[in-house]
């Protein structure tokens, strides 16, 4: 990683090294606790906001840090290394958090960002709705103005922190439209125990355990006119505003799963003997390694290429969505085989491949699909 390496400023370096710091101290004594009890772990959020975590992004005068995405991405990945549970919850705050600082009023900044840097307030961005997807021209929740507030209705789904969420940033439709948009809208709403007519249910899923998302439902839910973000027909350019930065963010959450299970695979290699000799001294053994490294190793570069291009404002579509398939597949492929190095002792509970394991399969899922991103960088390749 010598081009990366090279390439990192100081303060880029600094973050990067508080991030692997928390994890070490904060996140690995909690990671089989996490795993063990599904429960979201408030306490470890609160703690990545002493470490300065929640607030990379965000302008100082809120408790931010100001600092660029290729920090963001250097931290996360570092994070990812112990939980990707953890790094999740803490990618869904971050983008839920960002939207205010860029589109909100100062009263809607400070009620809001101060609380979020802090770790006092959890954000959940809730776009995405179960016969809908993402589609802004296909959504069904809707916003009715009604005198000097909006009554929300409709359901959404797969919102990373939502139910736990202190702050929802929910994209609606507002009715009656206005008649030179669709009036697609983003709203602030409090959390479940603020807000009467809002209920959640929480999804069972096979990985990422500790990571809170499921079905939310909005039965009448009233909020002033000023929860608006923005203005009204801006939802959509709102919500999808960082979805580059949302692909490589997810993209170093799969090489830091990805590390974190090819330096265990090492590791045991070099220990692990079979036959009088460690079994990396066998080819077969020798061939996945030499695969997991490159695989790994080309995707962290897609990876922190599409981070260091958004932090210069020159990011781009293209590169994130090859950036995240591509951590994706490797994260993937150098689990599956750190498992398969491992042997048997791979398929036990005690050691945390499998957790690794099914925690990057949730990769190639959210955020676009790896087949939505080779569709895309494809359409892009062929200018169609």
């Amino acid at each position: 990683m010598g081009l990366i390496e090279n390439a990192l400023s100081p303060e880029n370096r600094e973050i990067r090294d508080r991030a692997a710091s928390f994890a070490a101290e904060v996140v690995a004594p909690r990671a089989a606790e996490i795993e063990a009890t599904d429960e979201f772990p408030r306490d470890v959020m609160e703690a990545a906001a002493e470490y300065d975590l929640l607030g990379i992004l965000l302008p100082t005068e809120y408790g931010g840090v100001d600092s660029d995405f290729l920090s963001y991405c250097l931290a996360i990945e570092e994070v990812a290394r112990e939980s990707g549970a953890v790094a999740e919850s803490i990618q869904g705050h971050t983008f839920a958090a960002l939207p205010i600082a860029r589109y909100g009023t100062d009263e809607q900044r400070e009620a809001h960002l101060r609380g979020m840097a802090a770790g006092e307030r959890i954000g959940a961005m809730l776009l995405t709705e179960p016969g809908a997807g993402s589609s802004p021209s296909q959504l069904e929740t809707v916003a009715e103005a009604r005198g000097q507030e909006y009554v929300i209705s409709g359901e959404k789904s797969f919102g990373t922190n939502a139910g736990v969420a202190d702050v929802h940033l929910v994209v609606a439709r507002v009715r009656p439209a206005p008649d030179d948009s669709h009036g697609v809208s983003a709203f602030l709403v409090p959390g479940v125990e603020g807000a009467e007519g809002l209920s959640f249910e929480r999804a069972a899923f096979m990985g990422m355990r500790g990571h809170v998302t499921g079905d939310t439902t909005f039965d009448e839910v009233s909020v002033p006119r000023e929860a608006l973000l923005g203005d009204v027909g801006q939802g959509f350019r709102i919500a999808m505003g960082t979805i580059d930065m949302a692909r490589t963010g997810l993209g170093a959450i799969g090489t830091g799963i990805a590390r974190a299970a090819f330096d265990r695979s090492v590791e045991y290699a070099g220990e692990r003997e079979q036959g009088g000799r460690a079994v990396g001294n066998y080819q077969a053994v020798q061939v996945l390694v030499a695969e997991m490294d490159t695989r790994l190793d080309a995707a962290r570069h897609l990876v922190f290429d599409s981070a260091a291009a958004i932090a210069d404002g020159e990011g781009d579509t293209r590169a994130s969505s090859k950036a995240k398939f591509a951590a994706s597949d490797a994260a993937e492929f150098v689990t599956r085989n750190a498992v398969q190095v491992h042997g048997g002792k791979g398929y036990r509970k005690d050691l945390p491949l499998e957790r690794y394991y099914r925690d990057a399969k949730i990769l190639s899922i959210i955020g676009g699909t790896t087949e939505i991103q080779k569709t895309t960088v494809a359409r892009s390749v062929l200018d169609l």
